[in-house]
């Protein structure tokens, strides 16, 4: 690996571009020199990645050659033509050249450091997808034009873009985000996850929604290996070892799994694809595991150690020998302290159990803390099973943390909201409770010219004292001095009720009650 400044190679630069105009390649013209796009296009093919750029626009060559595209107009023969030197202007970087003081163009740069390290011909040139044209096209047409070959480049990889939640990452867009930060938020292994779960040569998208599935897969696997090593700790030579239909089925299911990520490695390199075969690899696993009363420890070891190879092709894996998402150190050390965590385990299941049929709740919280909080804190994951024994397996003790914190801030958030739908219930019918004992406190004289009565009748009232009138002075119909009645009733069968159960003292009760929805408005608000 070479680290490589262009400022070294500005000697080489004006080499390349003498070389390139003694050819009949470039030309001169006002302090730069232009590539010619036409006369180059008489013995060789150009443009290459993109034949349609070979009729652009000027906007096209603007938008791919930015604010030099602007500066060349007039300057140069052909629109397509691009710079191979630039004259520098009043306080720009500037070299000595034989066409005067100037700095390398855009595309040059890249074909003499090329040119130096890796001679006359590259196999395979990486770079981003909107890189074809100019830049790609152009540094290709000079770079033959200079060695006089008809291919300086046999294979181009064009990465694809990465968005933020659906938008090209992009400073202007305010959407941009370092590498640094992202493993703030994430592991590297859930990172590289997450790109092994998209094309390389198309979009990738950096959401939630792809980090989860990322999560989601890793924990799959985690859980897996997890799961075939505890059955690998064991004394699995004194169980059966003559293979079943179920065995046969797993090896058939290996092998066209291990045929089928071959293919998609080599169609494309298709990343998406290999994952996923791997995890429905996992999943017909786990199903024979399930089925099967004493599972195989070495056709599971074989399916473990599988995945685990091509995990480690891809970088998701570090060592060599050992199975799951730990170092080979990590995994010297597992065996070291398996017997103890076998014994532990082994005690707080006795311990669980008993607990669980004398429905001992203060003994089950016990355990839970010590699967939760201690163990985690120790880098131990104890997954407890229906069958009541438990599974251990060694971790990163911050990624399990951080793991564990989700979980809790699930918990937590699930809570929450269960809290807060049940204190809007309470308040609603606190509030529609209310509504009537505040009526009711109203003195009698008073109840049809205040409240929600004001300004709704007229003065004139009947012998029993109910208004006759409405506020126009127009009588009441039947139906409404009809409900007058029925409301008039409502209100002296509230105001009895509201006397029984206030002692005598109803604007104290009204009160009381408004105290306790004012609480639960503001425990409301804390939630939000």
């Amino acid at each position: 690996c070479q680290h490589i400044s262009i400022t070294e190679y500005v000697p080489d630069v004006v080499d390349f571009i003498e070389k390139t105009v003694g050819k009949g390649f470039a030309y001169a013209s006002n302090g730069s020199v232009y590539f010619d796009t036409q006369h180059f296009k008489k013995t060789h093919d150009y443009p290459k990645l993109v034949p349609a750029a070979g009729q652009a626009t000027a906007a096209d060559i603007a938008e791919g050659e930015g604010a030099l595209a602007s500066e060349m107009t007039g300057e140069k023969r052909h629109q397509n033509d691009f710079a191979l030197w630039k004259k520098s202007k009043a306080g720009e970087p500037s070299w000595p050249s034989p066409w005067g003081p100037g700095r390398p163009g855009w595309h040059i740069e890249c074909s003499v450091m090329a040119s130096d390290v890796l001679g006359d011909c590259m196999d395979i040139h990486g770079g981003g997808s909107d890189l074809k044209f100019p830049h790609h096209d152009n540094e290709m047409a000079q770079s033959e034009a200079y060695h006089g070959c008809q291919q300086w480049v046999n294979y181009f990889i064009h990465a694809g873009h990465l968005h933020i939640k659906g938008l090209k990452m992009s400073k202007s867009l305010k959407n941009f985000i370092t590498i640094k930060q992202a493993l703030e938020m994430y592991t590297a292994r859930q990172m590289r996850l997450m790109f092994l779960n998209q094309r390389w040569d198309k979009a990738m998208d950096f959401s939630d929604q792809t980090m989860d599935a990322a999560k989601s897969l890793e924990a799959k696997l985690n859980n897996f290996f997890g799961e075939v090593k505890a059955i690998l700790r064991k004394d699995w030579t004194k169980t059966r070892q003559r293979w079943t239909p179920a065995e046969s089925a797993l090896q058939k299911a290996l092998e066209k799994t291990q045929d089928e990520v071959h293919e998609r490695l080599c169609d494309n390199v298709d990343t998406p694809e290999v994952m996923r075969a791997l995890s429905d690899l996992v999943t017909e696993t786990y199903k024979y595991m399930k089925q099967t009363e004493t599972p195989q420890a070495l056709i599971l070891q074989r399916v473990a150690q599988y995945i685990c190879k091509v995990l480690k092709i891809f970088g998701v894996i570090e060592g060599m020998d050992d199975i799951g998402f730990t170092s080979a150190a990590a995994a010297s050390g597992e065996q070291a302290v398996a017997p103890y965590l076998d014994a532990f385990t082994d005690f707080r299941d006795a311990v669980r159990t008993d607990a669980m049929a004398k429905k001992n709740t203060d003994v089950l919280k016990l355990c839970d803390s010590v699967r939760d909080v201690t163990m985690v804190q120790l880098g131990v994951r104890l997954e407890d099973k229906p069958t009541g024994k438990a599974v251990w397996k060694l971790e990163d003790a911050e990624a399990l943390k951080k793991e564990q914190a989700e979980k809790d801030n699930a918990a937590n958030a699930k809570d929450s909201a269960k809290r807060k739908n049940k204190l809007q219930q309470d308040i609603k019918k606190m509030e529609k409770d209310l509504g009537p004992l505040r009526q009711a406190l109203i003195p009698e004289d008073q109840y049809w010219t205040a409240g929600a009565n004001a300004n709704k009748y007229g003065a004139e009232r009947d012998d029993s004292g109910l208004p006759t009138t409405d506020a126009k002075g127009e009588a009441l119909s039947k139906k409404a001095a009809k409900g007058v009645k029925a409301e008039w009733d409502t209100f002296q069968k509230t105001r009895a009720t509201l006397a029984e159960q206030s002692g005598g003292k109803p604007d104290e009760f009204v009160k009381e009650r408004e105290s306790e929805l004012a609480k639960l408005q503001q425990e409301l608000e804390s939630l939000s």
